[in-house]
Parts: structure tokens; C-alpha cells; sequence
């Protein structure tokens, strides 16, 4: 077997018949006649093997052991006692060392091959294993920044697509508002001033008209629920807080459910995106008390915090199982709208307790608390 061994013996005879035992069973020999010479030699090129005496002048070989174990240079190179110590207590301190292996004097030569070539080729096995380890934790290394490359490719595409749907939706919503309501206003008045016109003509035409124009009406209102759904006029025009009230009000109003709103700000001084963020936070999470909670109350609060912005949302409803693998695009949404803003939140819910919705936003994107 190709393998380096370093022996170290202070008696010339001892390392010689040593060093020709081995050289016979193919082993490279390195010859030490003491133990600061096997210190220089094993810390200048490390052998595989060392097989050490004990009785040595100068330090003796439990020290060169302890020297060889506390040095990174030397420290896994196993090491093999050669003594005439034969007592128990002997044997325990050169394993308490570090060393593998003790073999006490007069030994034979059978003996030695064996014990040497058995920690030798555990040493090649320690060797390749730790080589595999190694390009393992390579490849897992190169494998974790792959996918953290691709997660963050994805957030980023993740916000530029809440981005787009934004101005998709802002767009929509004007258009509704600026063209389609002004139709229909202007159709409302038109009828407005037929069904004054038309009494003469019977209450049929009468009751044609009233409907026509109770129509529009109602077209009206959905035409301005669904635009203010799309993208609130008043989060661009008088901004977040009033955006929030009025949306709060509107629920209310909608779904008969109480819903107190509070908040430590008249007005929040961020920008846009974040404001966006937040409005949607809350409609969605309000969104989701009406089709899914039966609850009675609701509580909204939003805080000003000096580096981050706190929204939560508490509902007395039914709750649900947060552990359960099937969860609500609403749900979904808002954890992506948060983490896509580097900020966290934290659903909390028990069937029969009602819910909470819990986020935390930082002012600046990116920065994550």
C-alpha cells in the first residue's frame, strides 16, 4: 500500500528493523531519532501513519502526541504507541493523547503490519470521505446560491407583476370613471328629464322610463364600487389614512359587520408603493372576514412606528387551521405583497377563536427588522 509512516524511536537499532519491516511491506519510511525531529518533520510534510515511542529523551512521547493533536497541521494524523509500558494506566493515557492504537513491546512483526496496515487504510477511507464531504457541501453551497438567485429573481418579478397590475388596474379605473361614468351620468340625466317629459303619454311609458332611469342608477353604483375596488380615488387624491376610513366605512356598511379603525397618524408620510401595499392589506384582509370569518366585529389598526409600519387586523370569526396546506389566494396575496416589501407577517388563527393578521413593514424597501 503506498502510505508515508513516520516512526520515531531513540534507539538506532529499534527504527531500523522498524523501518525495514515496513519498506518490505511497501510503506514509504520516514526515520525520527527523537521527538522534536518528528515534531520539524510530520509539521513539514504530514505523514499518514506515525508510530511513536513512549520512553524517549528529551519529550517523550505522550508529549509529542499532545503537540501533534494541538497543531491543525497535524491534529488528524493517527498516531500508534510503541512501548514496553504494559500497566492499563499507561495504555489510557496515550489514548487519552490521541492516540489510535497502542502496541506494547516486544511486539511481533505480524502484529505491527497489521495494526498499521488496518489505521492506514482507515485514514485513506477517513481521507476520500472527507473529500466527498467536501465536494458535497460544494455542490449543496453552489445548489443554495442557484436557488437564492432564483428566489430573488422571482421576488423581483414578483413586484414588478404587483406593479404592472397596479397601473393595469389605475388605468381600468380611470377609464370606468372618466368615460363610462360620465356616459352613464349624462344618460342619467337625459332620462331624468324624458320621465318629467313623458306623463302626458300614460303610466306605461311612466313606469318604462322610472325603470330605465332606477337602471342607471344602479349602474352608477356599481360602475363607481367597482372602479373605487380597482384603485381607490382617494388613496391617490387625499391619501392613505383617508383611503383606509372610507374603505372601513364602506365594509361596514356593505356587510353589517362592526369594524373599529384605528390609528396613531392623521396622515403617513411614504410613498406610493408602500401606501398601495398597506390599502391592499387591509381590503384584503377584510375581504377575506366577509366571505370566510361569520364574524361580529373587526378591529383595524395601522401604526407609525420609526422605522416600520404596523397593520393589523383582528376578527372575532370562525378561524381556521394556519397549519392546513390549503390556504386562500387572499392569504397568499398578502404574504407576497409583505415579503415582497422585505417585511414579515404573522397569521394567527385557532377554529373558534377568530383571526389576526399581523404585519410589519419597513419604511425603506428592502429593510427587513
Amino acid at each position: 500500500m503506498n502510505a508515508e509512516i513516520l516512526v520515531v524511536e531513540d534507539t538506532p537499532a529499534s527504527l531500523e528493523l522498524l523501518s525495514q519491516l515496513l519498506s518490505q511491506a511497501g510503506y514509504t519510511v520516514r526515520p525520527a531519532l527523537e521527538g522534536r525531529m518528528a515534531l520539524r518533520s510530520a509539521q513539514a510534510s504530514p505523514p499518514d501513519l506515525i508510530l511513536l515511542d513512549v520512553r524517549m529523551p528529551g519529550i517523550d512521547g505522550y508529549e509529542v502526541c499532545r503537540r501533534l493533536k494541538a497543531d491543525p497541521r497535524t491534529r488528524d494524523i493517527p498516531v500508534i504507541f510503541l512501548s514496553a509500558l504494559r500497566e492499563a494506566g499507561d495504555k489510557l493515557k496515550g489514548f487519552e493523547f490521541g492516540a489510535v492504537d497502542y502496541i506494547a513491546k516486544p511486539y511481533q512483526p505480524e502484529e505491527v503490519l497489521a495494526r498499521v496496515r488496518t489505521h492506514v487504510e482507515l485514514r485513506h477511507l477517513q481521507s476520500r470521505l472527507e473529500e466527498r464531504v467536501g465536494e458535497r457541501t460544494a455542490q449543496l453551497l453552489e445548489a443554495q446560491a442557484c436557488l437564492q438567485e432564483s428566489q430573488t429573481r422571482l421576488q423581483e418579478l414578483a413586484g414588478f407583476l404587483q406593479t404592472v397590475r397596479e397601473e393595469e388596474r389605475s388605468g381600468i379605473a380611470r377609464e370606468l370613471h372618466d368615460e363610462l361614468g360620465q356616459a352613464l351620468t349624462a344618460l342619467r340625466i337625459d332620462l331624468g328629464w324624458l320621465k318629467e317629459k313623458c306623463g302626458q303619454l300614460g303610466p306605461p311609458v311612466v313606469q318604462r322610463a322610472e325603470a330605465a332611469y332606477g337602471l342607471v342608477e344602479r349602474t352608477i353604483s356599481a360602475l363607481r364600487r367597482i372602479s373605487e375596488g380597482l384603485r381607490p380615488g382617494m388613496l391617490d387624491v387625499l391619501g392613505l389614512a383617508a383611503a383606509i376610513e372610507h374603505h372601513v366605512s364602506q365594509f361596514q356598511e356593505r356587510t353589517g359587520i362592526a369594524c373599529t379603525l384605528t390609528m396613531n397618524r392623521e396622515e403617513f408620510e411614504i410613498d406610493e408603493p408602500l401606501a398601495t401595499a398597506i390599502f391592499r392589506l387591509v381590503q384584503e384582509s377584510l375581504t377575506n372576514v366577509a366571505r370566510h370569518a361569520a364574524a361580529q366585529h373587526v378591529a383595524v389598526r395601522i401604526e407609525d412606528g420609526e422605522s416600520e409600519i404596523r397593520v393589523r387586523v383582528d376578527d372575532d370569526g370562525c378561524g381556521f387551521v394556519t397549519t392546513s396546506e390549503k390556504k386562500t389566494f387572499g392569504l397568499l396575496g398578502m404574504q407576497e405583497r409583505v415579503k415582497i416589501l422585505g417585511g414579515r407577517i404573522e397569521i394567527v388563527s385557532q377554529p373558534g377563536q377568530g383571526t389576526r393578521i399581523d404585519a410589519r413593514l419597513p419604511k425603506q424597501q428592502g429593510e427587513s427588522k
